[in-house]
């Protein structure tokens, strides 16, 4: 079984809080909330923090504010399930509550967070694997390497 490696976690009172703290870790911090992609990435050491910050409890991030119809803010920290069985964005965006009500299966839909999900850059199965199977094929450039195993340009 794949552990997590030592890290440091902060759990902010407020988004101001919780920019300070980033600020202050600096390139050995970062933010989770539902932490789908960040955990296990951490197992297989593609991600190593020293500090991580989480942002789940943070109300100001789990919010939809506006009015439907004319404009609709999604807080970063609600998860998947939390917008597409929302009645607002059903009724007034049909199409975005429908996408999140397909994305992966159900126990990460009710883990996963739309910020996660918009800012991830890792869905690749190639970058997606344990150390040892990567070292085997030869790193790839997202990390310790220099191939792009998708791109057909990439130098082999």
């Amino acid at each position: 079984m794949l552990r997590l490696p030592k890290f440091r976690y902060l759990q902010p009172a407020s988004l101001t809080e919780a920019v300070g703290m980033i600020a202050d870790g600096g390139p050995d911090a970062m933010f989770v909330a539902g932490g789908t992609d960040l955990y296990p990435n951490m197992k297989r050491r593609q991600q190593m923090p020293k500090i991580v910050i989480g942002l789940a409890q943070l109300e100001e991030l789990r919010a939809i504010k506006g009015k439907p119809k004319e404009e609709v803010i999604l807080g970063a920290g609600l998860t998947l399930n939390e917008v597409a069985e929302d009645s607002r964005i059903q009724n007034a965006y049909p199409a975005v509550a429908k996408a999140t009500g397909l994305i992966s299966t159900p126990l990460l839909r009710n883990m996963g967070s739309i910020g996660g999900n918009l800012l991830l850059d890792t869905r690749c199965n190639y970058y997606n694997q344990n150390y040892e199977w990567r070292k085997a094929i030869h790193f790839c450039m997202k990390k310790d390497g220099d191939i792009c195993w998708v791109a057909p340009s990439s130098p082999r």
